[in-house]
């Protein structure tokens, strides 16, 4: 019995020693973010590295807030901050719609059209640039706010439905004709009784989805060209030249700054997020 009590204390410190060393190499890349942020220039890339800055500034933090003329870095967080809670609430709500008929409702053709919409997960972003990009122009939705976001009125994404849609599958179908039996439309079923249900996958979806939208890159660069209207990954590049140098230490002191709020919010819903994750099943 102590023999076996001590195996498994070893194997649990061990375990402990090794996730702990794991751990640390992931944090590395974020400890030299922060500390970099606060060194000189020339003692950013310094080699052997300096663990902790020997001459602290200040000066790429006021240099990135000051941003570009009269447009600030308080600018570029306002403008993400607007297009990333529209396109959450957004993908929250069409998402959950749409998963739900894919879930409950009887129609013809459901099973292709999940089958379809399984298979546009396939298609690389590049692929459909540019058809979407003459359909922005013809809309004139080129340089506004609503290209970064009017697809999250659309479905939010296959993904997003996809991961509902199982959640859904996995709660009993009882719960549907009871409340049919007691007069409940469609509507109030998906709004009254699923949708409250679903709020541990609905934590995941809120997470997935500000941290696409917030960290997107690609099609801010693509669909927006005013400065004043540029998002923090977008406004973050222009520190940068053609050979990725430039002002290096303004680019990492504001990518310091962005890293906050997507860490806020995880540790926020870390909880939930997990439970999300773990009870979404692959029934159906």
């Amino acid at each position: 019995m102590r023999s076996n009590s001590f195996r498994s204390a070893a194997t649990t410190v061990a375990l402990y020693v090794i996730l702990s060393l794991l751990s640390l190499l992931f944090v590395f890349p974020l400890y030299w973010l922060v500390v970099s942020s606060f060194k000189p220039l020339s003692a950013i890339f310094r080699i052997p590295f300096e663990w902790w800055p020997v001459d602290w500034t200040f000066k790429h933090y006021k240099d990135g807030w000051r941003f570009m003329g009269s447009v600030t870095f308080a600018r570029v967080y306002l403008n993400t901050a607007y297009v990333t809670i529209v396109a959450v609430v957004a993908t929250v709500f069409t998402s959950t719609l749409v998963a739900f008929g894919f879930a409950r409702l009887r129609f013809f053709g459901k099973n292709v059209l999940f089958v379809a919409l399984l298979a546009t997960m396939m298609l690389p972003t590049q692929v459909t640039l540019v058809p979407t990009f003459l359909i922005f122009d013809y809309l004139n939705l080129i340089d506004t706010y609503a290209a970064l976001y009017i697809g999250a009125f659309f479905g939010g994404g296959a993904f997003y439905i996809f991961l509902i849609r199982q959640f859904i599958m996995g709660l009993p179908f009882d719960l549907d004709e009871s409340a049919r039996l007691d007069g409940a439309s469609t509507f109030r079923i998906y709004w009254s009784i699923i949708l409250p249900l679903c709020s541990p996958v609905l934590i995941t979806i809120v997470i997935l989805s500000f941290t696409w939208t917030y960290n997107d890159f690609f099609t801010p660069l693509i669909f927006l060209s005013s400065i004043e209207k540029f998002t923090v990954p977008v406004a973050i590049n222009t520190f940068l030249d053609e050979a990725g140098t430039g002002k290096v230490g303004v680019a990492i002191a504001m990518t310091t700054l962005s890293v906050v709020p997507l860490l806020a919010v995880f540790f926020a819903a870390q909880r939930r997020f997990m439970q999300g994750i773990a009870t979404t099943g692959l029934k159906g």
